[in-house]
């Protein structure tokens, strides 16, 4: 089954963090993943959710997701300290 990769973390400009996203687009589509999808809510609050199609392709793709949002915190977009990640295997699909 796939497994679920979620990292939250806080932006004072999501305006540049969603620029940069896209910016980024082309290689964050080669990394496999099912889908990958960024979301605010109006304070500032974000959230990444990314599916892969199982661990090893998650693994593959820590790189590219770390250099991303290092690169977004380098650029002020996103608070690096406030950025949570988990993961977790698909057990049920309803």
């Amino acid at each position: 089954m796939s497994i679920y990769r979620i990292t939250r973390f806080t932006s004072s400009n999501t305006e540049k963090a969603v620029q940069m996203a896209q910016a980024a687009r082309e290689e964050v589509a080669a990394v496999g993943a099912d889908f990958i999808e960024m979301a605010f809510d109006d304070n500032g609050n974000g959230v990444v959710v990314a599916r892969y199609p199982d661990a090893a392709t998650m693994e593959a793709a820590t790189s590219v997701a770390q250099r991303i949002f290092g690169g977004m915190v380098a650029d002020g977009a996103i608070d690096g300290a406030s950025i949570e990640t988990w993961s977790a295997d698909v057990k049920v699909t309803m």
